[in-house]
């Protein structure tokens, strides 16, 4: 999922551009395509931080790898 989130957030300007072209060939955008765009971006981005922050470990919490047993991974919780 951020991957996803990082490929939305690549992506917003290039495809804000192309609507704006192929919809409006004026010299200047529509002030509402601007502020969906930038509201859009700053949702993706929240949404970025908010999943990272689900799938963050604690800082100060010991590393223990995975082991295998008998053919299976097994995962130690300490």
């Amino acid at each position: 999922m951020p991957r996803l989130i990082e490929i939305v957030l690549f992506l917003t300007p290039f495809i804000g551009f192309a609507t704006w072209r192929l919809l409006f060939p004026q010299p200047l955008p529509p002030v509402w395509l601007m502020a969906g765009c930038a509201g859009f971006a700053v949702l993706m981005f929240a949404a970025l931080l908010w999943v990272r922050q689900m799938d963050a470990e604690d800082a100060n919490r010991r590393y223990i790898p995975a082991e295998l047993h008998g053919g299976r991974i097994v995962i130690t919780k300490p």
